[in-house]
This record gives C-alpha cells, sequence and structure tokens, in this order.
C-alpha cells in the first residue's frame, strides 16, 4: 500500500489595487473602469486583492504631488509582507516622472514583488519584459513632457491675446462665449468695493466675512480668507494678467509688490492708482499679523502721549479702557490709560464737526491736492531712475561682451544699478496716493444722525482714512477728566 505524501496548498498571492485620476482626467478613464479592468485581471492572475488605494485629481508627474506618498505607502506594505504583488490598470499609474518611476521599480524588483498592469500584459520576469516595461515608462514620461509643453504653450498664447492663461470663471466678470471677459453688473461693483474697503482699513479677515455675510459667494460655496487674498492680489479687477514663477522647479505666486504682471483686454473695475495703493498697503501690512474682529473703535489709532508708543483696549474692572502697550511690558515709562468711552466720543465729536465744517474739508482737500502733485512729482523722478538704471545695465552689458570691461568689474558694477533700481521702486510703490483717503475727505453732512444705526467695524472704516492717529497725554492727576486727546488727520502727516 503506497501512501501520497500530503502537499499544502499553494498560498494565494495577495495584491494591492492602485487607482490614479490625474488631474487631467487621463481621456476620462473613470475610476470604476480602472477598478473593472484591476479585479478581472486579479482573477484571471490568481491574485486575491486585500486593498485599495486611490488618488482621484493627482498628479503623476508634478513632484509636489500627493500621489507619491500613497505610492511610497504602498510600495511599504510590500516591504512588510502585507502584500507580494501591486496592480493598476496601466504602468503609467504608478507615475509618469521617470526618477519616480525608477525608484519605484527598483524597490519592488528587490523585494521580489511584481507590479502588474491590466492593460498591458508584461511578463517582468525576463529581460526582454523589463526592457518593454521601461520603454513604456519612457513613453509616458514622454507623454507627460509633451502635455505640459503643450499646456505651457497655449497658457502663453492666451496672455500674448490678453487673456487670462486658463479660462476658468473670475469673480467680478462675466465669461464670453470667445473666452473674452467683462465686468458683472452684480459682482463688479461688488469687485471693486472690496478694493476700496481694504484702502479704508479693512483686512482680508475682514472682507471675508464681508462677503459671506451677505451670501455673495460667486462660484464657491463659502470664501476664505487665502482666497479673498489670492484673489484681489491677482489683479485682474485692474485690468492686468499675473505672473507665476518656477523656482527650483516649485511653482510660486510672488507677493504683488515683486509680481509682474501683464495687462489684459479685459476692462478692468478699478483704475491705476487704486491698484497702486493696495499694492502699497499690502506691502506695508505684509508683516503685521492678521488682526481679529475688534470691539474698540479706535484701536490701532492710538498713541501714548509720554512715550509715543501704541495703546490697546482691555477691560479693566469691567470697564474698556485703552492702555499704553509700551508701558504695560517696560519700566521707566508713565502707564497713561483711559476709559474708552471718552476718547471715543472725543474723535467722533471731532468727525461729525468736521463733517459739517466746509472750510474744514476744502482746506483739507486743498491739503490733499498738494500732497497727490508731490506724489506725481516723486512719481515722475522714480520712473526717470528706472529707465536710467535699466539704460546703465544695458550699456554695462555690452561693455562686457565687447571685452572693454572685467567680469568682476561688471559684477560690482551691475550690483550697484540693481541696488539703485530697487531703491527707486520702493519709492515708486511708496508713492501710491490712496484714493479712497482723498475721497473720504468729504464725509456725509448728516453723520451724525446716521453714526447710532452704523456698526462699530464700518465706524473704523469711515474714521480711518481720516484719522492717522490720536494723541492721548497723561493725566495730570488721578481722576483727572479733562479731553487730553489731540486728533491728527491724515491729511497733516507728512505735509
Amino acid at each position: 500500500m503506497s501512501v501520497r505524501p500530503i502537499t499544502s496548498a499553494r498560498p494565494a498571492r495577495r495584491g494591492l489595487g492602485l487607482i490614479r485620476v490625474s488631474k487631467d482626467r487621463d481621456g476620462l478613464t473613470s475610476p470604476d473602469v480602472q477598478r473593472h479592468a484591476i479585479e478581472q485581471c486579479a482573477a484571471d492572475r490568481g491574485i486575491e486583492i486585500v486593498d485599495w488605494v486611490e488618488g482621484i485629481d493627482e498628479s503623476g508627474s508634478s513632484r509636489n504631488s500627493a500621489w507619491w506618498p500613497r505610492l511610497d505607502q504602498s510600495i511599504g506594505r510590500m516591504e512588510q509582507g502585507d502584500v507580494d504583488t501591486i496592480l493598476v490598470w496601466k504602468f503609467s499609474r504608478i507615475g509618469r516622472a521617470r526618477l519616480k518611476w525608477a525608484i519605484a521599480l527598483d524597490r519592488v524588483d528587490t523585494l521580489g514583488g511584481q507590479i502588474v498592469a491590466a492593460t498591458e500584459p508584461i511578463e517582468s520576469a525576463t529581460a526582454s519584459g523589463r526592457f518593454a516595461r521601461g520603454m513604456l515608462g519612457e513613453m509616458n514620461a514622454y507623454q507627460a513632457e509633451l502635455i505640459g509643453e503643450t499646456w505651457r504653450e497655449a497658457h502663453a498664447r492666451r496672455i500674448r491675446a490678453g487673456l487670462p492663461p486658463t479660462g476658468g470663471p473670475r469673480f467680478g466678470y462675466t465669461r464670453a462665449d470667445d473666452g473674452t471677459y467683462t465686468p458683472d453688473p452684480d459682482t463688479g461693483p461688488v469687485l471693486a468695493s472690496l478694493y476700496r474697503l481694504y484702502l479704508g482699513g479693512m483686512g482680508t479677515a475682514q472682507l471675508t466675512r464681508w462677503l459671506n455675510d451677505r451670501g455673495i459667494l460667486g462660484d464657491r460655496e463659502r470664501w476664505t480668507f487665502q482666497g479673498v487674498g489670492r484673489m484681489l492680489d491677482a489683479g485682474f479687477g485692474a485690468g492686468l494678467l499675473g505672473r507665476t514663477e518656477v523656482r527650483a522647479g516649485k511653482r510660486r505666486i510672488p507677493p504683488p509688490w515683486e509680481r509682474s504682471y501683464e495687462p489684459g483686454i479685459h476692462e478692468p473695475v478699478i483704475d491705476h492708482d487704486t491698484w497702486r495703493a493696495y499694492v502699497a498697503r499690502r506691502k506695508a501690512s505684509s508683516g503685521r499679523r492678521t488682526r481679529a474682529r475688534s470691539p474698540y473703535l479706535l484701536t490701532g489709532l492710538l498713541r501714548c502721549g509720554d512715550c509715543g508708543g501704541r495703546m490697546h483696549g482691555k477691560f479693566t474692572d469691567g470697564r474698556a479702557t485703552y492702555t499704553c502697550s509700551t508701558a504695560s511690558t517696560t519700566t521707566g515709562v508713565r502707564k497713561v490709560s483711559v476709559v474708552a468711552w471718552r476718547v471715543d466720543q472725543y474723535v467722533e465729536q471731532w468727525l461729525f464737526s468736521y463733517s459739517a465744517d466746509a472750510d474744514a474739508q476744502i482746506a483739507a482737500r486743498a491739503r490733499g491736492t498738494a500732497r497727490r502733485r508731490d506724489s506725481e512729482f516723486i512719481t515722475r523722478r522714480a520712473h526717470a531712475r528706472l529707465a536710467k538704471a535699466d539704460e546703465r545695465l544695458s550699456s554695462l552689458t555690452i561693455k562686457l561682451v565687447d571685452g572693454t570691461i572685467s567680469d568682476d568689474a561688471y559684477k560690482i558694477a551691475a550690483e550697484a544699478i540693481r541696488a539703485d533700481r530697487a531703491s527707486a521702486e520702493e519709492v515708486l510703490q511708496q508713492a501710491a496716493p490712496n484714493p479712497v483717503e482723498e475721497q473720504a475727505v468729504t464725509p456725509p453732512r448728516d453723520l451724525a444722525a446716521l453714526w447710532p444705526d452704523i456698526s462699530t467695524e464700518h465706524r473704523a472704516l469711515l474714521l480711518r482714512p481720516l484719522v492717522d492717529h490720536v494723541v492721548v497725554d497723561p493725566a495730570r492727576y488721578r481722576g483727572d477728566v479733562a479731553d487730553r486727546f489731540r486728533v491728527v488727520p491724515s491729511w497733516e502727516v507728512g505735509s
């Protein structure tokens, strides 16, 4: 009697299904189509799919894509012994970047695993199979680069035609069938108002609340302050097309004072002066933290009459007060403070008197006109400096090409010229007049009657273009209730 040895059943191969749909949608090959093909392939090869990894709207060629960590984790599971096979619809689903593709293949081959493409049956166990797989990878990289070149050329062609690089919606504008944009009768004025409100003192966080509270959402569910900031920085409302930069292979959007802009063919909703003033204020406030909504009318406007430092609002013994910020953290200075309602009332009365004083408004407008003339003179000089610097740099470059000067001499001279040019650009930005402040010198004559119905936030917006700061002098004695405040109008600063 012969006994046949019992052989253990061969363990089933364990696989991981990877699905990726790129941002360009890859011909609209849906995840369901990819999943069905992978399941069919796994059944034919006797592979048990233990898990799925999906990357929707994730590029296989961008170095910053969220797909690469998913791919690393998938191969990591093979290293841990959870799976021995990775299944994809096509090899291009692994990725189209040469380096990423090569590293993934090397890691899998070193582990003795396999990458199987459901629609590209290649036997990678042989040299010929690995060669064919490598050729497919090169073809995928070529296709990715070709697509990128085509998109870049399409974007450049649109910019040369005065159109934005992509044809998506733009808040404040209506897109016509021919791809051009015209100001929207409803949201166009809103976009213009956002620039004016920003120049009036509101920050991007306040603008975001202003839009969301009024249900002005455009094509989105809700605004974020980052989205509002990017929209205003883009300059589209000023009739401009902002360019992006690529540094070390990474796409970067510079701040508006460093960004390059091209004129578009669409009609702007704000004038050039408003745009220049916006850029100047954005640069001036770029290093400051975004301030939360404040219940204090004069936040940021009060100055200590003893040390000249700013004063902040806080509650003391249940009362709203303003206190010298320097005295709160430093010794050797007087702790100047005042009950909030006293200085608020003083500044409000100053504002009401000014709104009813035609002579004061005429004088303010005259000072504003003089400041604008000064600004225009400074602007002309700055433009002349820029042109002169460009001319000198061109002449210097010609001398370098002719061999008239050495490389070291060129570098030293060019650096000095560029420094002078940067200085002129700084002056040009700082000289930009604020049209909102210029218009604010004529407030409504019945402002006192309107005041009780205006929120604290909007009261501050009326004040800030008119008032540069308010000086609070120290009290002469404890309990001093005399007015010790001095309003410094914005048009008197620097005059």
